[in-house]
């Protein structure tokens, strides 16, 4: 199929979502409600995963009313290909998301995703905060449009916005923060909960919350905390909590020997911001000081201890409203995070420490209330764990495997083995790795990204020691190796993969200029997103109601539109001889 025809067919789009999202004949009020908690960036320094520093009362009591996972791993260590797959129940390779840039609406357009899969069966679907990565609202998964945020105080001290213009100003032309500096990592304000980002959101959540247990159908509602993704920014008590001088400092890590120099990341996810725009990468000589690894923690651990507390309203607001024995609560992270462990500070690695995420399931259906399980789980397993819990079919197209056996019997099996994989540039070179973690070992295949020939492999003993320090590949066992290898092939064969996703700009060879008259004929504001040729959405455009704008662009740039209110997702590309988009309307004339 040629582009243009493609871009014909995706523009049917939203005629077929809404087909599919026609709600089937169920008798949807007997069906719990899902609570559906998302925090970024949260690894298992939880009370009840072992961390004697935590203090986190509400997310251990939601542990102890339901089961924890103490193996569940993410599918991609970074934000956006892990909540992805998620929430498409696909793995990354299916669904053609490795990386930040790339919305999967444009690697595969008729996804669907979980909140649009449990509308059909009569739930009213609504979110707030962080589900999808930012900026990535999915306006297709939801039954309401996402409410905007009140306006919130500034949360560093005066004078900040000056020192980072200045930083900033002094920053040689060819640094990529020249225009994009931010903040300080930290922050401690001295706040009520609701007057920073997260506990705003709360706020509105539990509002929602209030609201949709009183109609008659089941709700899927969705929270997604950013905290504590950076910058680190909680309310002044949290921090006060925690006294920094007993908090674990990481000091004497090194990168573990024998791998290859692809397999770390750089941490650069921190320079970004004026503190720690020189922070040290892990293969320099140069360490991140004792007293600034210190107050990093502190700042860590404040987060966490923020966020459980807003989980804690959330909870309470269940109870109070007698919704909490008819509603699965599901908690996930997106990934984990190192804190100077390898002497990284971030995630991106397919390493233990960034692949391993905390996931608590309570609610009906759950047996096995209190206990924690040493059993594999991947991210990929929520989609149809959750269908099944709820009483809904579980769709043919999800990838993962339903946790039902162990809410049944923790000592239930569902994986041999659990996979993630990290896509790498380094060197002028791109490489995808692969990791298969089982109970005794994890095995991690390098592959040359365009080949998928084998690059490299690491192999870790888990029987012996958890802090993958080691790599035994070249001792280990022949067999052992073999073994997690036909397992991993199991679902990642060996091939070549192809970065630019199915939806992309495909520009005029002369960049011949053209105009685009885009109309929005719906009562729905209308989101149109220029396509970049990698597939990468450029500066929103906003169309009112009945709103029309002239686009120029050059012969060949692709157009996304999506409504605020879901009903619409069209996919248009201009022409030489121009073209006229009418969103709303089922004639589309190019």
């Amino acid at each position: 199929m040629n582009h243009e025809m493609q871009l014909k067919t995706f523009s049917k789009i939203s005629l077929l979502l809404t087909l599919i999202l026609v709600p089937c004949s169920v008798n949807a009020g007997e069906r719990p409600n899902v609570l559906f908690i998302a925090v970024d960036d949260l690894r298992p320094s939880i009370g009840c995963y072992g961390d004697p520093h935590a203090i986190t009362p509400n997310l251990d009591r939601l542990a102890a009313s339901g089961v924890q996972f103490n193996r569940a791993y993410c599918q991609v260590a970074v934000c956006n290909p892990s909540r992805a797959s998620l929430m498409t129940g696909l793995r990354p390779d299916k669904l053609g998301v490795w990386t930040l840039p790339i919305h999967f609406r444009e690697a595969m357009p008729d996804a669907i995703t979980m909140p649009q899969w449990f509308r059909k069966f009569g739930y009213t679907a609504v979110s707030h905060g962080k589900i999808y990565h930012n900026p990535t609202p999915d306006p297709q998964s939801w039954s309401e449009p996402i409410r905007s945020l009140p306006s919130l105080p500034y949360v560093y001290p005066e004078g900040t916005r000056t020192r980072v213009k200045k930083v900033q100003d002094g920053l040689p032309k060819n640094d990529w923060r020249k225009n994009n500096l931010r903040g300080p990592s930290t922050a401690s304000p001295d706040f009520a909960d609701d007057q920073v980002l997260d506990g705003a959101r709360t706020k509105m959540a539990i509002e929602d919350l209030r609201r949709l247990g009183k109609q008659p159908e089941p709700f899927f509602l969705a929270m997604g905390f950013i905290r504590p993704h950076l910058a680190w920014v909680a309310p002044k008590k949290y921090w006060d909590m925690h006294d920094p001088r007993k908090l674990p400092v990481v000091s004497d890590q090194r990168i573990t020997p024998n791998t290859p120099a692809y397999a770390l990341h750089n941490n650069s996810e921190l320079t970004h911001y004026v503190d720690l725009k020189d922070l040290p990468r892990p293969w320099e000589d140069r360490d991140v000081s004792a007293e600034k690894a210190r107050h990093l923690m502190h700042a860590y651990y404040a987060c966490v201890s923020y966020v459980d507390a807003q989980i804690g309203r959330l909870l309470n607001a269940l109870e109070e409203e007698g919704l909490a024995d008819n509603t699965i609560v599901v908690l996930w992270s997106d990934h984990g995070w190192k804190l100077g462990e390898y002497r990284g500070w971030g995630k991106m690695t397919n390493y233990e420490i960034d692949a391993r995420v905390p996931l608590l399931i309570a609610g009906p259906g759950v047996q096995e209330v209190g206990k924690q399980t040493d059993q594999l789980a991947e991210l990929l397993d929520l989609f149809p764990t959750i269908c099944e819990m709820t009483g809904i079919e579980v769709p043919e197209f999800v990838d993962g495997q339903s946790l039902m056996p162990i809410l049944k019997d923790v000592d239930a099996s569902v994986h041999e083995g659990a996979v993630n994989q990290y896509y790498r540039n380094f060197g002028g070179n791109q490489y995808m790795g692969y990791s298969i973690r089982t109970n005794e070992y994890r095995l991690i295949e390098w592959r040359g990204f365009d080949s998928g020939h084998v690059t490299d492999r690491e192999l870790y003993d888990h029987r012996t020691e958890h802090s993958e320090t080691v790599n035994i590949v070249e001792s280990a066992d022949e067999g052992v190796v073999d073994e997690l290898t036909e397992l991993l092939l199991q679902t990642h064969p060996r091939k070549g993969l192809v970065m630019r996703p199915l939806i992309h700009s495909d520009p005029h060879p002369e960049k011949l200029q053209s105009e685009m008259v885009v109309q929005n004929a719906t009562d729905s504001v209308v989101q149109v997103y220029p396509i970049t040729p990698a597939g990468r959405r450029g500066k929103v455009l906003r169309l009112q109601p009945d709103g029309s704008r002239t686009v120029n662009a050059i012969v060949g740039t692709v157009y996304v539109a999506e409504s605020v209110d879901g009903s619409i997702h069209e996919i248009h590309t201009t022409t030489e001889s121009g073209a006229t988009v009418v969103f709303g309307d089922s004639a589309v004339s190019e």
